[in-house]
């Protein structure tokens, strides 16, 4: 396989979202971006889904101080991230946990 062909390949993964290889902010979540984010409870943040959009953003409100936060990932998520659903957000590490589910994110 060219080296073309492989990132031809690994672009149409990312954009089924499920098989999606890339570990940059707002696509695949590592056991590395999970293992820090849950090393540090300090960091993260209660919020609740303001809203979300087709591009992949994802408005949150914190319940600490009502502060908008905006993050995306590269794939809709607005199935799981319904408006008006609790999540917890950790900031530094990019991480959004929703009920079960954990989220590679980028701030927006």
């Amino acid at each position: 396989m060219t080296h073309h062909a492989a990132q031809q390949q690994a672009l149409v993964s990312c954009e089924q979202g499920a098989m999606c290889i890339d570990d940059r902010p707002g696509h695949a979540v590592t056991l590395m971006h999970l293992r820090l984010a849950h090393l540090q409870p300090e960091g993260w943040a209660d919020a609740v889904v303001a809203g979300t959009a087709d591009d992949g953003t994802v408005v949150l409100r914190r319940w600490s101080d009502d502060a908008v936060i905006r993050v995306w990932h590269h794939v809709d998520r607005s199935d799981l991230l319904v408006t008006g659903s609790a999540v917890s957000v950790h900031e530094r590490y990019g991480v959004l946990a929703a009920g079960e589910h954990r989220l590679n994110v980028a701030q927006r």
